[in-house]
């Protein structure tokens, strides 16, 4: 992977509310009641030589809907994000998985539509109504320790220590990533993964919570060429999300191989080596 040198502390200026988008006291509710189920947990497996294709969803994913065909072709487990789990059905694109980290409730959604032999990996904080939903599918829970201490305590107590919490990033793709891995995926194909608008749009599908976010101008510039600068817009949570990948791939990289598919900022990144420079739109 091209080394990439970020200019950060804007970003971590920003005030980020994507990942704690729900109160602590919400959360451990949720992971309270979630736990007590009887729902396997997630755990490490071996590595194995499969690929997985994380499907994000931001606007580069309508373009590279063939790229993710033909990966899925060549025998790619698709792994499905959010909203992309639908998006993926209504092009007949079968999720092999689906995750969500999410926990406030209208997100439920997500999971509305069955998918035979589908395994849904739903966080311990995500709404009782998306694991009522899935109550007749394959389900496995991870745990994500959004709320800290308190679910640290929580869980420390209810699991006797034996469980597996997936860290590392404030949104569910970044997640991903390191929830894959702990399954045994060393291969990763990701789609849709822009941190970034493009073309006016923020994701590949309908998400209006996002319409009115802030944006604000990130600029990528190549060593040495600020001629080459290029400017992406950004809602502060994809900026921060583009903050969380460098950070998972210098504490994690050499763990997995990932391709990011897509013109997006993350790719873009990846691909010129450039620093990133932020200022308000």
């Amino acid at each position: 992977m091209t080394a990439v040198v970020l200019e950060l502390d804007k970003i971590r200026e920003i005030q980020f509310k994507g990942g704690v988008n729900t109160p602590e006291a919400q959360l451990i509710e949720q992971v309270s009641h979630n736990i007590r189920r009887g729902l396997p947990q997630a755990q490490p497996y071996p590595p194995n030589g499969q690929v997985a294709v994380i499907v994000a969803g931001g606007p580069s994913l309508k373009e590279t809907e063939k790229e993710l065909v033909e990966t899925v072709w060549k025998g790619g487990k698709v792994v499905a994000l959010n909203g992309t789990y639908q998006w993926c059905i209504d092009r007949n694109i079968r999720p092999s998985a689906f995750v969500m980290l999410d926990a406030r409730e209208f997100n439920s959604r997500f999971v509305e539509t069955p998918v035979e032999g589908c395994h849904y990996l739903l966080a311990s904080q995500c709404a009782p109504r998306a694991f009522d939903l899935c109550r007749d599918r394959q389900v496995t829970m991870w745990h994500a320790l959004s709320a800290g201490e308190k679910e640290q305590e929580l869980l420390d107590e209810f699991y006797f220590k034996r469980y597996h919490p997936v860290t590392l990033g404030t949104t569910v793709a970044m997640r991903a990533i390191s929830l894959m891995r702990m399954l045994g995926f060393m291969r990763m194909e990701i789609f849709g993964l822009d941190s970034c608008w493009l073309d006016g749009e923020h994701h590949s599908y309908s998400q209006p919570e996002n319409n009115h976010e802030k944006t604000i101008s990130v600029w990528l510039r190549p060593r040495e060429r600020d001629d080459m600068a290029q400017r992406f817009i950004c809602s502060p949570w994809q900026a921060k999300q583009a903050d969380d990948f460098m950070s998972l791939v210098k504490e994690r990289g050499e763990l997995f191989e990932l391709n990011v598919h897509g013109r997006g900022l993350i790719a873009t990144m990846i691909k010129t080596g450039a620093s990133i420079q932020m200022e308000g739109d």
